[in-house]
C-alpha cells in the first residue's frame, strides 16, 4: 500500500505485514516488523542517517565529518572507517575491531 506521496506504507507477506513510517522529509523513521518489533532509523539535519536500532537495541551508529560525509560506522564490535580525497570522493575504507572512540584518539 502506498500513501498519497507515493511512499510505501504497508507491505503484506505470507509471514505478516510490514509497516513503514516517515518523517516530514520523507525519511523512513520506523519499519514495523510482523513480530511487532520496530527497526528505528534516526536522522539529524536534512536527513543524514545517524543510527539504526531495533526497539532501542543499537544495530549501527554512523559518525560524520563537518561536510556530513560518513567517517565511522559501528556494527556490533566492527567499526568501518572511511576517508575522502580533496574532491570529496571516497578514497579509502577499512574495518577494525577497535571502537570508534579509540580510533579518534589515534
Amino acid at each position: 500500500t502506498y500513501d498519497l506521496l507515493g511512499r510505501l506504507v504497508k507491505e503484506t507477506t505470507p509471514q505478516g505485514a510490514l509497516t513503514y513510517d516517515y518523517d516530514p522529509l520523507s525519511n523512513l523513521t520506523t519499519l514495523t516488523l510482523p513480530t511487532g518489533q520496530h527497526l528505528n532509523h534516526l536522522y539529524y539535519g536534512s536527513g543524514h542517517l545517524h543510527q539504526l536500532n531495533l526497539d532501542g537495541q543499537l544495530i549501527s551508529d554512523m559518525e560524520r565529518d563537518d561536510l556530513h560525509r560518513e567517517i565511522y560506522r559501528t556494527q556490533g564490535k566492527l567499526t568501518s572507517c572511511f576517508g575522502y580525497d580533496s574532491m570529496g570522493r571516497k578514497a579509502w575504507q577499512y574495518a577494525t575491531t577497535l571502537p570508534a572512540e579509540k580510533l579518534s584518539q589515534i
